[in-house]
């Protein structure tokens, strides 16, 4: 059993007590007490309340409202190339005209794979967005149907999270995004998404060059929790190795996903959730579930 000294002891009460604040003031809303509490008693049940302190205190979390902001920043100033209005914003131009009674044709479109389920989090980002801003029906597409519009000059792929990019890269090859682009040169292809890590955006560039790219919060390698950049603001003599070594126990310990998939998915190693889903590129500490394991987020 570790034995803390006092300075760690203090680290651990108010990182934790933090926390707590912070869903008591409803600014982490949809996270509860109890789990927090669940949470961190995972922890002590394997002595490794100093790693758990440091990955809540790193962790990036998203509210309901957090996220809807994010959506504003996206959608409120983003120019559509074929708005008519004095704007030129594309809210301006879905909101208030049927695109049946319009020269120019733009689709809004989720992100989501053709044999996925209406659960995932794509076609309940597009009904936020829809409702957020009131965009008529008649401007929204399944992925499907994108080849079908006739007229077609801009499309719009909205989504809430890219982190390596091979889940868009995937997708665009699933409904043959680039050959619908070479056979229409002249269509705007935009992807707006509220979080995305560098290395997601560099992949994306680097395969579908004629995607523009647009995020609200941007991710790097000081999000990587793991990884020496994030630990740099940490001035203490042994602190990172000593937490790096509960972690690895506590993985093989606790049942949680060994190997690749500890890091989360593509290696990120992440600490960021939304309200409504958690990103498989997050650890799966926060959110996957054994018998000795109670996540304080959800998947």
């Amino acid at each position: 059993m570790i034995h803390y000294n006092e300075d760690q002891l203090d680290y651990i009460d108010q990182v934790f007590d933090r926390a707590k604040k912070l869903i008591q003031a409803r600014i982490w809303d949809e996270i509860k007490v109890h789990r927090l509490e669940s949470w961190r008693g995972c922890f002590e049940n394997y002595g490794a309340e100093l790693v758990g302190a440091y990955l809540l205190d790193n962790l990036c979390f998203r509210s309901r409202d957090q996220f809807f902001s994010l959506l504003d920043t996206l959608f409120l100033d983003f120019n559509s190339s074929n708005s008519t209005t004095g704007s030129g914003h594309l809210l301006d131009l879905v909101q208030n005209r049927s695109n049946q009674t319009t020269e120019s044709i733009v689709r809004i479109v989720p992100v989501i794979g053709l044999s996925a389920p209406p659960t995932k989090s794509g076609p309940y980002i597009l009904r936020l967005v829809q409702k957020r801003y009131g965009i008529k029906s008649e401007w929204l597409a399944w992925p499907q149907h994108i080849q079908s519009v006739e007229a077609l000059s801009e499309l719009v792929f909205v989504d809430d999270f890219c982190g390596t990019g091979q889940q868009f890269i995937e997708f665009a090859l699933s409904i043959d995004l680039t050959k619908i682009r070479a056979a229409n040169p002249a269509l705007r292809v935009s992807y707006l998404v509220a979080t995305a890590h560098e290395e997601g955006i560099k992949a994306i560039k680097k395969e579908l060059p004629f995607v523009h790219i647009k995020c609200a919060e941007k991710l790097g390698l000081t999000n990587s929790v793991l990884q020496d950049k994030c630990f740099e603001r940490y001035q203490i003599a042994g602190f990172q190795s000593l937490v790096l070594e509960q972690y690895e126990d506590i993985v093989k310990r606790a049942g949680l996903p060994k190997g690749k998939f500890a890091e989360g998915f593509g290696k990120l190693g992440l600490a960021y959730g939304f309200a409504h889903a958690t990103p498989n590129n997050t650890l799966p500490i926060f959110w996957y579930e054994t018998d000795s394991w109670t996540p304080l987020l959800d998947r």
